[in-house]
């Protein structure tokens, strides 16, 4: 059985943007891509810090890629395997995601 939240205005999330939601005391980046939700938890593989300063989340300047702005990493939001910095090679921990009846929800075990 697994605990669903829902992700809010996940349906709304333009291609190629991503948000940032809490769950419990949990933090996660919600980003679609090439028409799929995709999420991982919030924090940089480097030194376990949140990816984003505050609550905006900023992709690098082409919008390609998650940006870490503590250390400048990089990481894929396909797959959330870090492509330039101090953890390249690492990944983001991704995080299950659901549909049920149009609505995207974070599915935890």
């Amino acid at each position: 059985m697994f605990n669903k939240y829902l992700i809010p205005n996940a349906q709304n999330l333009p291609e190629g943007k991503a948000l940032n939601i809490t769950v419990e005391k949990y933090s996660f980046l919600v980003t679609k891509q090439q028409g799929q939700i995709l999420a991982y938890e919030n924090l940089c593989p480097h030194q376990k810090k949140q990816l984003n300063w505050s609550s905006d989340l900023e992709l690098d300047e082409e919008g390609d890629y998650l940006k870490c702005h503590h250390h400048g990493a990089l990481f894929s939001p396909l797959d959330g395997t870090c492509i330039t910095g101090p953890c390249q090679g690492s990944h983001l921990k991704k995080a299950t995601v659901g549909i049920e009846q149009g609505n995207c929800y974070l599915l935890f075990a």
